[in-house]
């Protein structure tokens, strides 16, 4: 019997994703507090909070309420997640709400209980807590299958099958850290101080796993030796190490994993290859480099950003 009361969360260090049938909410995880007599009150959250960001007076903050997949400020989780969640959860239409949040691997019993506790302070007190990685199981082969979902701020990597998670763990990179090297690389080859947001842009616009890929596109930044502001074309090339050294240490955290596996199960595994889902996955070129990394195939959910999301609904709603 379908269960219409589901409600999907995630709170990743970059975005925070609600999803029911679809992605209801997706918003940066960033809020602005103010300090006031009766305690910390919601200036903004989201993408409101980001356009606040360096305007602020001294009683306001501007928090980045999550780190490595965990929850590093419950008041302004609790405060962002109740203005969030508000928004798409209807007051009526729903009168007891099942949350499930769908957290990393590797969250240590603490930080899985500051995820809970921000969720119920929300006001939605029916919460589940479930590995994020779990809700690849839907699309993976039953026989057993490794895979990688690659986030903002975390990557999971682990094997699984019709059971669930076989093996599983979480990495501290992801999106963000690939804007930091890249912010880096243009900073070591064109002498230019670029935004973490005009890095972000680069990879989108030109980053890549292809060695012959020869795009250039135009970025804005400042230049060290003058201070003047300057555009510059910037090539793939140039990049693509920032890029491709994240990548790698991806693909060595996964082959050590699947070294701690049964000799049957890797062959299974490594014959049916990498189930590949997260904003990372968008990649160019990713599905050769595993191929010319790892020597197994890899296989690109057709909706990556929120594949986990739509597995975990699809487990729970039919349950």
């Amino acid at each position: 019997m379908k269960r219409n009361n589901i409600f999907i969360i995630e709170i990743g260090s970059s975005f925070t994703t609600v999803y029911k049938n679809g992605a209801l909410l997706r918003e940066p995880t960033v809020a602005v507090i103010r300090k006031s007599a009766g305690g910390p009150e919601l200036v903004a959250a989201g993408e409101e909070a980001l356009s606040l960001q360096g305007k602020l007076d001294e009683r306001s903050s501007f928090i980045r309420v999550v780190e490595d997949g965990a929850v590093i400020n419950a008041e302004a989780a609790a405060l962002m997640l109740k203005k969030f969640l508000n928004k798409v959860i209807p007051n009526k239409a729903f009168k007891t709400p099942e949350i499930i949040a769908a957290v990393p691997a590797g969250l240590s019993m603490a930080e899985r209980e500051n995820v809970e506790a921000a969720i119920v302070k929300s006001g939605y007190k029916n919460v589940t807590l479930k590995e994020s990685i779990s809700g690849l199981v839907p699309f993976v082969d039953r026989r057993g299958q490794a895979a990688i979902d690659i986030g903002g701020g975390m990557t999971e990597t682990g094997v699984l099958d019709h059971t669930g998670i076989v093996s599983a763990c979480s990495l501290n990179v992801g999106g963000r850290k690939i804007d930091e090297k890249i912010a880096e690389r243009v900073l070591d080859a064109y002498n230019l101080k670029i935004s973490s947001k005009t890095a972000e842009d680069l990879k989108i616009r030109i980053g890549s796993l292809y060695e012959n890929d020869t795009s250039v596109a135009e970025a804005v930044g400042r230049d060290v030796i003058d201070g003047e502001l300057k555009m510059v074309e910037i090539s793939a090339e140039s990049i693509r190490p920032a890029i491709s050294n994240i990548y790698k240490t991806i693909l060595e955290v996964t082959e050590s994993l699947l070294t701690t596996i049964p000799r049957k199960t890797l062959s299974d595994v490594t014959f049916r290859g990498l189930y590949l889902a997260g904003g990372g996955a968008l990649i160019g070129g990713l599905s050769d480099f595993i191929a010319k990394y790892l020597k197994i195939p890899a296989i690109i959910h057709p909706e990556p950003e929120t594949a986990a999301l739509a597995g975990l609904y699809m487990q729970f709603a039919n349950e």
